[in-house]
């Protein structure tokens, strides 16, 4: 399948037309950026593929127009926000935000978000802590697709974390983990283009393994082992019970389901200088960086990676070059914006323009 390269502008402006048809400017403004900056990460499954999914849900009144956000709870350091079923993405960065205000105060903080819904990749968050000399956590839960270790049927999601920490550099140290091997979004890829996956991903409805992503689809996800396993169930009860959300097998589906997901996610923000002057650390994790991207690899690498650096070396790329889109993809999104009346003129020249594949 083709794939046009798009500038992340261009694909932003898109989205947001799109989003802003429907809701608030500054909502859709975060909403496509959210999804644009995944794509420029390289992470496709959460990037401006879900953007017909998520109007989707909010025809079918699954999301609310408007993320009316309500502080349930506000104690110095910790704070409970109520999403009300309001768009994930808007809701998360309020919390960080608010996060990142308190934790120039009290030096950390933590803010829970409540009855919300799938904010998008964990790093939009814990990179907006790192740009602010902080160490930014974010964790999720998910909906109920995935198994225990061991299991045959599903009681958790493949609940997600992200932690990320400022270098000397534009690069942002970033672990961006969900609990399964893959994101489910990659499995809809593959049955979107018609392409077998990997074992280990996925099991069937009666507990079988398999290669055929469509069976993957009506089946469940895979664990990233015992441990995996293990951190989902930590990080349901983190986002999902410490909130008072929808937790394990009580989280509806994304795709599938009818009826609101009240998904929880808990950030926090770690001032580094309340621990020791910041460029000490600075210092002293550029000796931790050199001595793990300067260590030999094992025959069939090339190289030893910082946690997020290939990330950040295809953002890097998609900025300078254009982000891939797949042609289906753009198309779809070019016929949505029709559907919403939205002027695409701008995209379709640059479409005839380029004309050519990444």
């Amino acid at each position: 399948m083709g794939k046009l390269l798009i500038q992340q502008d261009t694909l932003r402006k898109l989205c947001t037309e799109i989003l802003a048809k429907r809701l608030d400017r500054s909502e859709a403004e975060i909403i496509a950026d959210s999804y644009v900056f995944a794509d420029l990460y390289g992470v496709h499954s959460h990037g401006v593929i879900k953007l017909k999914a998520s109007l989707e849900r909010l025809n079918n009144k699954l999301i609310e127009d408007k993320t009316a956000i309500q502080v349930e709870r506000d104690t110095k350091a910790v704070a409970l926000i109520n999403a009300n079923n309001g768009w994930g993405q808007v809701a998360s960065v309020h919390a960080m935000d608010l996060c990142i205000e308190k934790s120039k105060t009290f030096n950390s903080s933590f803010v829970g978000v409540k009855n919300s819904n799938h904010f998008g990749v964990g790093r939009y968050y814990t990179m907006r802590a790192a740009r602010e000399g902080m160490i930014g956590f974010a964790f999720t839960n998910a909906s109920n697709y995935m198994v225990p270790f061991g299991a045959k049927t599903p009681s958790i999601g493949a609940n997600a974390l992200s932690i990320s920490v400022p270098t000397k550099n534009d690069f942002i140290i970033t672990l961006d983990m969900s609990t399964s091997n893959v994101a489910r979004g990659k499995i809809a890829i593959a049955e979107r283009d018609g392409k077998p996956i990997p074992e280990g991903w996925a099991i069937t409805v009666d507990g079988k393994n398999t290669t055929d992503p469509v069976e993957a689809m009506k089946g469940y996800l895979l664990p990233l082992g015992p441990k995996g396993s293990g951190l989902a169930i930590i990080l349901d009860i983190l986002s999902g019970i410490l909130t008072g959300s929808n937790f394990g097998a009580n989280i509806p589906s994304q795709f599938e389901g009818d009826e609101p997901q009240k998904l929880g996610h808990l950030f926090g923000a770690l001032k580094i200088d309340s621990f020791m002057d910041i460029n000490k650390f600075l210092d002293r994790l550029e000796v931790k960086i050199d001595e793990t991207i300067t260590t030999k690899p094992l025959k069939g690498f090339d190289r030893v990676l910082m946690p997020g650096q290939q990330s950040y070396e295809t953002y890097q790329k998609y900025s300078e070059q254009g982000i891939p889109v797949d042609k289906a993809v753009l198309d779809e999104l070019i016929l949505l914006a029709k559907s919403y009346k939205v002027d695409t003129l701008f995209i379709e020249e640059l479409v005839s323009t380029i004309g050519g594949e990444s």
